[in-house]
């Protein structure tokens, strides 16, 4: 959707689409910004990305980045909808706590919010001190429609402008709280424990 293209692979169906983190440069007012698609977790056992995998992953670009200038935001990808649920909350502190010791920013994105009134911000003012009470805080918040819908007869889709300005209000979350330092993950010696 930010990429403006079909290059990230998407799916509808019930299994990940995503089984290693890829990279997508993107530009948003002038500046370079590298947005990585990650494995999704807490996929079933007979699912198509393993959770294990998916973590080791997901612990091994950290380290990368940490490498290579930083990690300087994490997005959490929330379907209108659903529940805060255990998984959730397990993988939220993984990300946050664990891999980032929480000095990350840490954005939510709710997608699914179309069709919430009177608009799609309104959601998150309804829910946010849910996830508050669950522990999980987050530096700012984007309320989306990412899907554009049913084609109309006049030839366009019926969500066509909410995602454009979707687009519009997620670029601008990540000028946001984008970091210009990326934090890195520090290694301390087992002789200094």
């Amino acid at each position: 959707m930010i990429l403006g293209s079909d290059k990230a692979k998407v799916g509808h169906g019930l299994l990940g689409q995503t089984f290693e983190s890829t990279v997508y440069p993107v530009e948003i007012d002038g500046t370079t910004y590298n947005l990585y698609d990650t494995a999704g977790l807490g996929e079933y056992s007979g699912g198509t990305v393993d959770n294990s995998k998916a973590v080791r992953n997901l612990y091994r670009l950290v380290t990368d980045l940490s490498k290579s200038g930083g990690v300087n935001l994490l997005v959490f990808v929330f379907k209108c909808g659903r529940r805060i649920t255990e998984t959730m909350h397990k993988n939220y502190n993984l990300f946050y706590h664990g891999f980032c010791d929480s000095q990350v920013p840490i954005a939510i994105v709710v997608t699914g919010c179309e069709n919430v009134e009177p608009n799609m911000d309104r959601w998150w003012i309804d829910n946010e001190q849910s996830f508050t009470q669950a522990g999980m805080k987050f530096n700012g918040s984007a309320c989306v429609c990412a899907f554009k819908g049913r084609k109309t007869n006049a030839g366009g889709y019926r969500n066509e402008g909410l995602v454009r300005e979707s687009v519009d209000v997620i670029k601008c979350l990540v000028v946001q709280h984008c970091t210009t330092s990326g934090w890195s993950k520090v290694r301390i010696p087992q002789s200094k424990l």
